[in-house]
Formats: C-alpha cells, structure tokens, sequence
C-alpha cells in the first residue's frame, strides 16, 4: 500500500505526511510533490532527504523554520531573504549573502550587520542609521557610514577604531551644540 514511501533507512513518522502509520523511507523524493511540500511545511527537517529540492519545496521548509537553510544547498536568493526575513539569525547559514539578503536581514534587525563578514556599504548604512553603535561591528566603515552614524549620535565616535578627520570633525560640531 505504502510501496511508493517504503524504502530501507531512516524511519521517518508518516504523519508528516498526512497518514497515521509509520514506514521505512530512505528519501523523501519518492513522495508526491504534495506531500513533499506537506512534509517540509510540517516539520523542516524533511528538507534535507529531499534530493535537489526546487524552489518551492525551499520556501516551505524555511517558512516552517529559517533554521531549514542548514539542510539546503545553494539556496535561492527569494529562500534566502524569505529566511532572513523570518530572523536575521539565518544568515549564519548563508555564505555570503547577496546585497539584498543583506538588506532584509537588516530590515529584520540591524544587529544582523554582525552576522554579515563583508557588509556591503548600503547594508552598513542601513544598520547605522537604525543605531549608531552598531557601528562597532563594521570591520573599517567607510567616511560615509561613519558620518551617518555620527550624525545619529556624537557618541558612535567612541565605537569607531580609526575615524576620518570628517567625523571627528562633525561628533565635535554635534558636541558643540549639545552644550
């Protein structure tokens, strides 16, 4: 009755997949379509029996949980920024994540800028204008991200290793007129 799901290997809880017994499968890619998209949108995990899984399959998996991005290889972009959407947390599973999965991670949160190894300067802007001291975590922010973050507030001066003379300049000037 099962032929089509039973196989030897893992045994996986048949409930995933919208019956009440359990069978012997030793990949998901014998199911359905349906049920493969049924299976990673109930428990993510499914995902990584999932030979090759396309774009759909991904997208159910990561909006059951972001964490299901460890399981993908070679995510999409939309998987991506559908994962980092959910929680910026998901960029540790991304390599290098494109400017736009930067950007929604940041939208997300712009803690997220610690998670991203090489931020684009677009990302770092965004993540500073959100919170000046995130500046911090920017490996040598450029006089541009410095600025915006000063302009934020004289105090991200302090969390800056080396500023340019332009933002000393200014986290004077905003010093200046505070008093």
């Amino acid at each position: 009755m099962y032929k089509n799901v039973i196989n030897k290997g893992v045994i996986i809880g048949m409930v995933i997949f919208g019956l009440s017994e359990c069978a012997l499968a030793s990949s998901v890619t014998s199911v359905t379509k349906v049920k493969q998209v049924e299976a990673v949108g109930q428990n993510y995990y499914a995902i990584q029996k999932i030979e090759n899984p396309d774009v759909e399959l991904q997208l159910a998996a990561v909006k059951q949980s972001e964490k299901a991005l460890r399981f993908i290889k070679n995510p999409a972009e939309e998987v991506q920024i559908a994962a980092v959407t959910k929680s910026y947390y998901a960029l540790r599973y991304i390599k290098n994540p494109s400017k736009e999965v930067q950007l929604a991670a940041i939208k997300q949160s712009y803690h997220a800028i610690k998670y991203i190894k090489e931020p684009v300067e677009e990302a770092q802007l965004a993540a500073v204008k959100q919170g000046h001291d995130i500046i911090k975590y920017i490996k040598d922010p450029s006089k541009e991200v410095q600025l915006a973050a000063v302009e934020q507030s004289h105090d991200a001066i302090k969390f800056i290793k080396n500023p340019s003379p332009e933002a000393m300049k200014l986290a004077y000037q905003k010093i200046m007129e505070a008093q």
